[in-house]
């Protein structure tokens, strides 16, 4: 259903590369950290947020049936980001993760 989107989004991962979307009508840069799906059996990104125009840093996790206009960029992010569990226990499956 999503596959080029799992497909870009894995690719972003693979390179660190930051990616950039709309979601819930806000524009987001995120650092992806794992691809999957939840509990709901949705699929999901998890991902750390970056500050942009006043808001707050941390980790989200985005539906992406939500996300809109996904870009990746060229910028890179270095490490991964203090919290990151590559098992995370909110996903019963993960497709693709650092």
């Amino acid at each position: 259903m999503y596959s080029y989107l799992l497909e870009e989004l894995s690719k972003a991962i693979g390179a660190r590369l930051l990616v950039s979307f709309e979601y819930e009508g806000e524009s987001h840069v995120v650092e992806p950290h794992l691809l999957g799906q939840n509990k709901q059996n949705e699929s999901c990104l998890l991902a750390w947020r970056l500050t942009r125009a006043g808001q707050q840093q941390g980790w989200r996790c985005y539906l992406l049936s939500d996300m809109q206009h996904a870009k990746l960029l060229d910028e890179r992010f270095n490490k991964k980001r203090p919290g990151y569990d590559p098992y995370d226990n909110t996903m019963t499956r993960i497709y693709y993760r650092i």
